[in-house]
């Protein structure tokens, strides 16, 4: 198919991409969210395909990783057992809309390894035991950065805390790095996850994102030492969208989404190649790319929810005059469009955005195919997966919406994830992760396996 094809190339064109069963950092690795070839179940009941449920000590809004056959989470352990709220009890709350305040109890910060046949948690890893500086939203965890993984190492951001640590596949510690905890608007919290990329000459790279009120700055680190290789400073901001690399036409870059502005750096120097600027609001989601160019929306109260599409061999200044919706290196854009959490997806030719309603246009032109409100009537936060020619969301009340790709609107499957016996006041903001024939999806209290019948 199309699509598939243009996936594969993709994954050549970017080094370092996943294989087989891993799935090593938030949205995969270098085809985004994307999972061509898994054969993950359309559909499921409550007590049939969930192959294992293992509970998590803590919470954390971090995505699980594959690789090695292990699985890897990330959590935050309060004494009190404070779990976040879902998007009507925090979000949407007038009473919590405002500034959080610091903790008043020390929060663990841990990593746990689970083995992938049947969930068992093989350790667990505290790489800090300390009262956070700042707050959080209610909302939000103190664990929300997914973090990632390379042949033989693991690699953890706490944003809260500013700590950055490499472990071995056993969970000793291999190096760390203290970045400084960082002050956040309102207090909402951090949510950037770590980018590890490795080159054509097998040198890793990790790119850790700290988008704050004080600061705004990109670290690029050497993932063998965390020896600082550049950094690179914007105008300051809270953002939560994480990096991805792009090949540009033969030239490898790293782009940030933060507050007003898209930015491109050069992946060897943190030279800024180009940017894109005017943009209404910040970013909670990330950005989407493939071979043709790359694509962003965003949305937050107040903003006009823009989408914009940039081209392949951009280069400079591409922000665009005003009044002006393209230009020769700005595909199109538009209003009433992005979405505030989810990360787009491109499949082919269509751009997705999904939250509660579901926007899929052209990628080419940015004309609308379809507007349609999704089942459930619940917001989904975590982003959506490819897989195959299907696009999986997961809403925060733990259901499944699988939707057929393609310019019309269609609904394949809907199941849910727990019990409504048992698991039935969960809430699912985690953004799930493909393990070969399974889906792993985490909840405030759990990591589910749910794996198509042999």
């Amino acid at each position: 198919m199309k699509f598939a094809q243009r996936i594969v190339g993709l994954l050549v064109l970017v080094p370092g991409a996943a294989l087989a069963e891993d799935w090593p950092q938030f949205r995969g690795g270098a085809a985004l969210s994307q999972a061509s070839f898994a054969k993950v179940p359309l559909e499921w009941t409550a007590g049939k395909n969930v192959a294992w449920r293992t509970a998590i000590p803590g919470s954390g809004w971090s995505q699980p990783i594959v690789t090695g056959g292990r699985i890897i989470v990330t959590t935050a352990v309060s004494p009190s057992g404070s779990r976040p709220s879902g998007m009507m009890g925090g979000v949407m709350s007038l009473s919590t809309w405002g500034m959080g305040s610091a903790p008043s109890e020390p929060i663990q910060f841990r990593v746990l390894c689970l083995d992938a046949a049947d969930g068992k948690i093989l350790w667990s890893k505290t790489v800090a035991d300390v009262k956070p500086a700042f707050g959080k939203h209610t909302s939000n965890t103190f664990a929300t950065e997914t973090p990632c993984a390379a042949a033989d190492s693991i690699y953890a951001f706490f944003g809260a805390t500013g700590t950055v640590v490499a472990l071995d596949r056993d969970g000793n510690e291999r190096w760390r790095r203290d970045l400084g905890a960082q002050p956040t608007t309102n207090q909402f919290g951090t949510g950037s996850s770590p980018l590890f990329h490795q080159d054509s000459q097998g040198r890793g790279r990790l790119f850790i994102q700290l988008y704050n009120e004080d600061n705004a700055t990109l670290v690029c680190l050497d993932a063998a030492t965390g020896t600082d290789v550049w950094t690179a400073n914007r105008d300051k901001g809270t953002a939560w969208s994480t990096p991805i690399v792009w090949d540009n036409d033969g030239v490898n870059e790293v782009i940030t989404a933060g507050q007003g502005a898209v930015i491109s750096y050069d992946l060897d120097t943190g030279g800024e190649r180009w940017r894109f600027a005017g943009i209404d609001t910040s970013f909670a989601c990330s950005v989407v790319a493939d071979v043709d160019g790359v694509y962003f929306g965003t949305s937050s109260p107040g903003s006009k929810a823009p989408a914009y599409a940039i081209a392949r061999g951009c280069r400079g200044d591409l922000t665009l005059p005003k009044g002006a919706t393209q230009s020769d290196r700005v595909l199109w854009s538009k209003t009433k469009c992005g979405a505030g959490m989810p990360s787009p997806v491109v499949i082919g030719d269509h751009l997705y955005f999904l939250d509660k309603i579901a926007v899929c246009c052209d990628k080419r032109t940015g004309v609308e195919k379809y507007r349609k409100r999704l089942p459930s009537g619940s917001t989904a936060v975590g982003s959506p997966l490819v897989v195959g020619d299907r696009i999986y969301l997961l809403n925060e009340r733990g259901r499944v919406v699988v939707l057929q790709a393609g310019p019309e609107f269609k609904v394949l499957a809907e199941s849910p994830v727990a019990d409504p016996q048992t698991g039935g006041d969960e809430i699912f903001w985690a953004t799930p992760a493909v393990m070969g024939d399974a889906l792993l999806i985490r909840s405030t209290d759990a990591v589910y396996c749910i794996r198509s019948e042999s």
